[in-house]
């Protein structure tokens, strides 16, 4: 090789060399496709942005400008920073370990077109302002789908405002329990500085609801999760509306519902709760196999029914709850099939109630069976010749046809008493209580305020 081809070859080599760094920088500085895009690592705190972050937020925000309406827009995993908007029939697919985060001032996404699909994202950060209604996802578009979403650190989890026909299935919505808020630097000496933030905790009605719906009709509300929040699920002028099959727990109200009508709701479990549902100024309800459990608190309810008419309740299990079922002011109502068991109050019954049907319940184990406000003379124990079980009822069955030949009082013998004075529980079960309750079921002593279930049940129901 002569001195010229080994000058040649050696600046052949040095610009190779020198292509290669160029390569490398370019590759490291260009933005890779969001395909490409590396997950958030463990440690990292998903409210601040990222290089990376920055450039995976610029491209689903321009594919939410301008990818055609119907697009499906597959977005990878990582961290996204709101907040969205989306302004066009879109159907987004969260890939796993995609996360929508908002900027905690307003709604982490919001959508605004008709037909828009979001699901299997995780969404947090929206704003706490309770007067704004700010939500992980605010729909205002018809039909919406949200689904297989995992929701936490936001008001609301799902807010439907004016807008038919959303389905809501399938999301895990945990509410907000904390906040963060400055520290005074002049509450004390030696505080940390005016920048930094502690942690407090967040009152349970300063939150948002799982699911909110407002006057709106035709909406399907199923399988959902929800933990934490002020109420799970909240209806104000809702109608045709089908609840199925949630898992309600650790919140005020399972259920919290006024003004709404013929809707459905069945295969819920309410757990834990301040209260399982309170249902108000509603008629033609379905409920339906639905568990009320363990609501317990100083006036908690299984189901509260106030000013609800023409409703059906059948085969709901009502158990451990300090009232299980409160009825007052309701008409033409259908409590049938129902497990109303070991609660402090099995059922409340009270005079501004009337044409109301009970059949084929279960009243087992509760401290007391039935509270009244006085004879309830319009109220029906028993239909077409079968009455309710009661435990601890006399069960003379001659003919063995499963209804006893003797009908059941059940005495309420406290009352309004228990309210005003709730040391008077201590008597329940007492030997002078206990002889009362034994003679009344046998001879109607007058004046003694409860039921008559004319046709009572030897053996207690199975759905």
């Amino acid at each position: 090789m002569t001195t010229r081809h080994r000058v040649v070859v050696g600046v052949l080599v040095i610009a190779g060399a020198v292509a290669a760094v160029r390569a490398a920088t370019v590759e490291h500085s260009t933005p890779a496709s969001p395909a490409e895009q590396p997950g958030p690592s463990a440690s990292a705190d998903s409210r601040l942005p990222t290089p990376d972050s920055r450039r995976r937020t610029a491209w689903l925000q321009t594919q939410l400008v301008t990818a055609p309406a119907g697009t499906l827009i597959t977005v990878p995993a990582g961290v996204y920073h709101g907040p969205f908007l989306v302004a066009r029939s879109l159907h987004l697919r969260g890939e796993p370990g995609a996360h929508l985060v908002g900027d905690g001032r307003t709604h982490t996404v919001a959508v605004q077109a008709a037909d828009v699909t979001l699901e299997g994202f995780e969404v947090s950060g929206s704003g706490l302002d309770l007067g704004k209604d700010h939500a992980a996802i605010h729909v205002t578009g018809p039909r919406a789908v949200i689904a297989g979403n995992r929701i936490h650190d936001a008001l609301h989890g799902v807010y439907v405002r004016q807008a038919d026909g959303a389905r809501i299935e399938g999301n895990t919505i945990v509410g907000t329990e904390t906040t963060l808020e400055p520290v005074d630097p002049m509450a004390a000496a030696g505080t940390p500085s005016e920048g930094e933030l502690c942690e407090v905790s967040l009152n349970q009605n300063q939150r948002g609801n799982g699911v909110h719906i407002w006057n709106s009709s035709h909406h399907v509300v199923a399988r959902n999760v929800i933990r934490h929040t002020r109420d799970g699920v909240y209806f104000s002028f809702v109608d045709r509306t089908e609840v199925r099959d949630n898992d309600i727990e650790g919140v005020r109200y399972g259920l919290h519902y006024m003004y709404s009508d013929d809707n459905r709701f069945e295969g819920n479990v309410f757990r834990d709760n301040a209260a399982g549902a309170a249902i108000m100024n509603s008629k033609h309800l379905v409920l339906r196999r639905n568990q009320f459990l363990a609501n317990r608190s100083h006036r908690a309810y299984g189901i509260l029914l106030q000013t609800v008419d023409d409703t059906t309740l059948e085969e709901n299990r009502i158990v451990g709850n300090t009232i299980g079922l409160f009825f007052e002011s309701g008409h033409g109502n259908r409590v049938v099939g129902n497990t109303i068991a070991n609660n402090h109050i099995g059922i409340h019954a009270s005079d501004s109630s009337d044409g109301n049907q009970f059949t084929g319940n279960n009243f087992v184990g509760n401290l007391h069976t039935v509270e009244t406000t006085g004879g309830n003379l319009t109220s029906v124990w028993s239909v077409d010749g079968r009455g309710n079980h009661w435990s601890g009822a006399v069960t003379v069955d001659l003919d063995r046809d499963g209804v006893a030949d003797l009908p059941h009082r059940e005495l309420d013998l406290f009352g309004q008493i228990r309210r005003d004075l709730p040391v008077i529980g201590l008597l329940a079960g007492s030997p002078g209580e206990r002889l009362l309750r034994f003679v009344h079921a046998r001879i109607a002593l007058p004046g003694l305020p409860g039921v008559t279930d004319p046709a009572p049940l030897v053996h207690p129901t199975r759905p």
